[in-house]
């Protein structure tokens, strides 16, 4: 057990960390359009960098949702970054959620975790496909979604790749969360709308930056697991030895926010991300097993390997 304070969220961190990455984005992203040369590739790079932290708040908002602690955040994100990405936060709420469970973590059953480390071509196919493919399919889904509460495409996709790979899909919207996706789905499409009559020139950098947004989440994905093969079971305890914990600040730009500190993360994940850094140093104190799990950031991309505990 820990403190409950731990749990308390900051409601001023979240608005102005995401205030922050949005302004970020958009100022970053006006001046791709007036730049060009190094200048564009930094503001691209910064638009990009800015935009998935924005982005990353959904993770947040799967974790406090139930809390009813940021539901004004909830609604704020969904009308903002979520019409970005053409995803409301709900879509990442079960899959998420499958994957924190107790006995469903790294098994087949967890659609998100993927075995990167070692089947090289699920690694090339989301590498190098994935990021292009994602907003176009975030559009599908949301087209899908706006026909009504009825049209279960989603489920009809998920039945299918289940039966395809023989595990859980992931993709599938819960029936509770089916009438707030066909209402964010509908206000999307008006903004899309509005978007394309008014700057259709700034399409096509607009899909590069979403395509370098997802290239940026999918390299984060195998650094927080080990993600080399799937278990028959798990436990409360295979969520510290199967996730890892990276303190240099340099790994923020692909694990903000509660993703760098991914096993105090797993072990408690109802804590809002700005209370980590306190939780973490505690765990680190008293947890020889937590120790166990910190590993630098390069050698977590080169091969995971763990500090031996004191």
């Amino acid at each position: 057990m820990i403190d409950s304070r731990y749990y308390q969220a900051n409601p001023l961190i979240y608005l102005g960390d995401f205030t922050l990455s949005m302004t970020g984005f958009v100022v970053a992203f006006i001046f791709c359009l007036r730049t060009s040369g190094l200048v564009f590739a930094l503001c691209f790079v910064v638009s990009c960098v800015c935009l998935y932290r924005a982005g990353t708040f959904v993770h947040e908002l799967t974790h406090q949702y139930r809390s009813g602690q940021l539901n004004w955040f909830h609604r704020l994100w969904n009308l903002t970054a979520g019409a970005i990405f053409m995803a409301p936060a709900v879509r990442f709420f079960d899959p998420h959620q499958i994957h924190h469970k107790v006995g469903t973590f790294a098994t087949r059953q967890d659609p998100q975790y993927l075995l990167l480390r070692t089947d090289w071509k699920l690694a090339a196919l989301m590498l190098l496909v994935g990021p292009f493919v994602m907003p176009i399919a975030c559009l599908f889904f949301v087209l899908a979604a706006s026909l009504g509460e009825k049209v279960d495409i989603e489920g009809r996709i998920d039945r299918y790749l289940t039966r395809k790979k023989g595990a859980a899909a992931g993709s599938a919207l819960p029936a509770q969360y089916k009438r707030e996706m066909t209402l964010y789905s509908r206000y999307y499409l008006v903004v899309i709308a509005v978007y394309v009559w008014l700057w259709p020139e700034t399409i096509p950098l607009l899909y590069a930056v979403q395509v370098g947004v997802w290239w940026l989440g999918i390299l984060r994905i195998p650094l927080e697991h080990e993600m080399r093969e799937y278990r028959e079971q798990t436990d409360a305890r295979d969520h510290v030895i199967d996730s890892f914990t990276v303190e240099s600040p340099f790994a923020e730009i692909l694990q903000p926010l509660s993703l760098r500190l991914h096993t105090a993360h797993h072990m408690y994940p109802g804590v809002p991300y700005h209370n980590l850094p306190a939780l973490h140093a505690e765990l680190k104190r008293t947890n020889p097993e937590y120790r166990k799990s910190m590993v630098p950031f390069l050698n977590l991309v080169l091969g995971p390997r763990r500090i031996a505990s004191d």
